[in-house]
């Protein structure tokens, strides 16, 4: 995220405890989040000097149920709206994670910003 962050302190904030992913869950994990901060340069949050991106996750539940909770939030840019197409990206987001983490995804856009979350089971995205 430090490619769209513009160098300024404080566009993301990161947090969540170590979680080892697996390769390919890692690339597409990396693809997901160039994708949105791209759009965020772009449309949203960091398009605007004052906008953030809050980026958690959290692993809930005991092994061997456990699950892991992603959330990308933007937070301060121009007002959102939803968008009237599905683009290219949209639709990549939402099939690449659902499929690749075999769990649930939302994106939505609510007018104080974009907000992905996913929810997966813990055990098929660590790493062995």
């Amino acid at each position: 995220v430090a490619l769209h962050g513009d160098g300024a302190p404080g566009r993301f904030a990161v947090s969540g405890p170590d979680v080892t992913l697996d390769a390919g869950h890692g690339l597409t994990l990396a693809l997901m989040l160039h994708e949105l901060a791209t759009n965020a340069a772009k449309y949203g949050a960091l398009s605007t000097a004052a906008g953030q991106v809050a980026i958690s996750w959290e692993v809930a539940g005991p092994e061997p149920e456990a699950r892991l909770r992603f959330r990308w939030e933007e937070i301060g840019g121009p007002p959102v709206a939803p968008p009237t197409r599905s683009g290219f990206g949209t639709r990549l987001i939402a099939r690449s994670l659902s499929h690749d983490f075999g769990g649930a995804v939302s994106l939505g856009f609510p007018p104080t910003g974009a907000v992905l979350t996913l929810e997966a089971p813990l055990a098929s995205v660590v790493a062995a």
